[in-house]
């Protein structure tokens, strides 16, 4: 007859939700989010991220009216002034901590004095074709955020299936309960790096070919305040002495007063034991130390 431990399985059972998958998603936001912060700082040129809201807004004002308001950073020659390009800029610092441009030596060697800021009312369709063609080179929004969706992606698959694996294990757990398995072991590599005591040691005899090179694991540490519920000291049991059944008249002393003389009854060699096998039924026995 077997027995079947624990619950039955069954389909009805608490609802739990993924939660490695939750925070797998988060992080690959988190990821996302984070390239793309990286690029704005580090890869987009000053110009670049300073024309990026007025870049996407054209393209979505266009669609609503045809007119809007913008703010230019232009270059002021002695000739007039113009749009500011990618080389003539570059970031500055103002000495309260504000980011602002600069005038690069190319800019200067070609004439150029000052940079200033005009307020401009364009139509939203040639400005949108202005700031593609001279600043963003042409490219769309999603030309600047398929690097962070790429890492962001990236992410998300590589760590989705050890994700489902740990949502359904803990499903498991919470819907079955755990199955009672006793203690978890340890072998010395594991236990000795955590435990940095001292204590008494036991020594390991099954050490790998590695560790008897380089002269690792050589014992197994024990805490002098834990070594009562992890080891278990027991002596090897001796065999019993058969037990010898003396005579009633066997060693008693006959003393007889009366002449003074004292008479012994010779010894007696001890009767066999009626039941021989019993002799040898106590036998030595080898205990290990974690039996």
């Amino acid at each position: 007859m077997r027995m079947e431990w624990g619950r039955a399985k069954s389909t009805v059972g608490p609802s739990t939700p993924p939660v490695y998958t939750y925070v797998l998603v988060l992080l690959s936001v988190v990821v996302t989010l984070g390239v793309q912060g990286f690029r704005y700082e580090r890869v987009w040129t000053p110009l670049e991220r300073h024309y990026f809201a007025a870049y996407s807004a054209s393209q979505i004002a266009g669609i609503v009216r045809d007119n809007g308001w913008y703010t230019l950073l232009q270059v002021v020659t002695r000739k007039g002034s113009r749009l500011a390009l990618d080389s003539d800029v570059a970031s500055a610092v103002t000495e309260s901590g504000e980011n602002t441009f600069a005038l690069t030596e190319e800019a200067l060697n070609h004439g150029a004095m000052r940079l200033e800021f005009h307020r401009s009312y364009c139509n939203n369709s040639e400005m949108h074709a202005y700031l593609g063609n001279w600043i963003y080179q042409n490219q769309t929004f999603m030309d600047f955020v398929r690097p962070a969706l790429w890492a962001g992606l990236v992410l998300f698959f590589t760590g989705l299936l050890p994700a489902t694996y740990l949502d359904r294990k803990h499903s498991i757990a919470l819907r079955y309960g755990k199955r009672p398995s006793g203690p978890n072991l340890m072998n010395v590599a594991k236990h000795n790096p955590t435990h940095r005591f001292r204590g008494f040691g036991l020594v390991n005899g099954k050490r790998t070919m590695l560790d008897r090179v380089f002269g690792l694991n050589k014992k197994l540490p024990v805490p002098l305040c834990k070594e009562n519920p992890h080891v278990l000291m027991m002596a090897e049991p001796s065999p019993q002495a058969p037990v010898k059944s003396a005579a009633p008249d066997t060693g008693i002393d006959r003393g007889y007063p009366g002449n003074g003389t004292r008479q012994e009854s010779a010894p007696q060699e001890p009767a066999p034991s009626q039941e021989p096998e019993l002799e040898h039924a106590v036998t030595s026995t080898k205990r290990h130390f974690f039996e």
